[in-house]
């Protein structure tokens, strides 16, 4: 675990102890404060990303959006540097990952929350729809 602070080991992997893990896929924002280090900031990702993974979970996306004005002061802080991260881990997990961002003084604000994949459009809608202009195509030719 070479590279991981003392935190992220604190907050340690996730053991199945002879139970089947289920993954859920959860997104997770965090807002760093804006005036540490680049260097530090991309340790703090890097620290959450190695959390995820050493508890048997996957990372799918990290989306690093900068730094943006924060809608009212946090922490005394106007601005903060803002990450979101999609991923897939065992529901205890989140858990320890609240621990790691409540323990972690950099990070300023956090949220985890199960993600839900946005209902697939039926294709006999989508049909219908494409039916419906060329419907309407046609009555304006004539």
């Amino acid at each position: 675990m070479s590279g991981q602070t003392p935190l992220a080991r604190f907050c340690g992997p996730i053991t199945a102890k002879g139970r089947q893990i289920t993954l859920n896929k959860y997104e997770t924002i965090f807002i760093i404060n804006p005036n540490i280090e680049s260097a530090d900031v991309e340790r703090i990702i890097e620290d959450v990303q190695n959390l995820i993974t050493g508890s048997e979970g996957t990372v799918i996306k990290v989306e690093k959006w900068g730094k943006k004005r924060l809608a009212y002061e946090v922490r005394k802080n106007r601005d903060g540097f803002f990450v979101f991260i999609i991923f897939e881990s065992d529901p205890q997990f989140i858990q320890r990952l609240g621990r790691y961002y409540g323990l972690t003084e950099e990070i300023i604000k956090n949220m985890t929350v199960k993600a839900e994949d946005p209902p697939p459009e039926p294709e006999e809608e989508a049909e219908s729809k494409e039916d419906d202009d060329k419907d309407d195509e046609d009555d304006e030719d004539e």
